[in-house]
């Protein structure tokens, strides 16, 4: 019996091709292309664009998280995300660096526009971007640091950890660590939540 849960969990690594992956990051230039499947936890075909692709994943200890879309929303293809009660859309930026929050059912009037919650595109290893959200309650200071561009996480190739400073830290979930793995999608966060 345990031999053969051991060639069925070979059997699913060796299944796993990460040449798409592998080629999306230059290690000349510490530069890596990273594509919304990252975010998703979708299969990647390569292609270096950022396009909404479509989603299906459920995630999280009891699976009680899911990822879906595209789907429209006040006339934009956002992705939907539960985790548990809590409801959250996504949407590109408008210059398309990253993909950020346009609604989230626990703020729903303090949105801000132009979120970056996970990068897009070109980075590279150290880069930090700096952004200026037009919220509700005025411009906020937004900070996306790349920490690790492409790392092995969990026996994973080709992760992914970022730092999110959201208004320099001050106030809840403000200053997060996020890793996300191919295939996987989020698979750590850490912060002042």
């Amino acid at each position: 019996m345990l031999i053969a849960l051991c060639l069925a969990v070979a059997g699913v690594a060796r299944a796993e091709d990460w040449s798409a992956w592998q080629r999306a990051y230059d290690p000349a230039t510490r530069t890596r292309f990273i594509p919304v499947e990252l975010w998703t936890g979708a299969p990647w075909d390569g292609t270096q664009e950022i396009r909404m692709a479509p989603a299906a994943l459920e995630f999280g200890p009891r699976g009680d998280k899911s990822i879906r879309g595209p789907t429209t929303w006040n006339g934009i293809q956002v992705y939907e995300r539960l985790n548990r009660d809590k409801l959250q859309l996504f949407a590109f930026r408008d210059d398309r660096t990253g993909l950020g929050r346009v609604f989230d059912s626990r703020y729903p009037q303090l949105g801000c526009r132009g979120e970056v919650k996970f990068p897009l595109g070109r980075w590279t290893q150290g880069e930090a971007r700096e952004y200026q959200l037009d919220c509700a309650r005025g411009k906020r200071p937004l900070t996306v640091t790349i920490e690790e561009i492409d790392f092995v996480y969990g026996g994973v190739p080709h992760s992914l950890r970022f730092h999110w400073l959201f208004m320099e830290g001050r106030g809840r979930g403000t200053d997060m660590r996020y890793v996300y793995s191919p295939l996987r999608g989020l698979v750590d966060v850490q912060g002042n939540e």
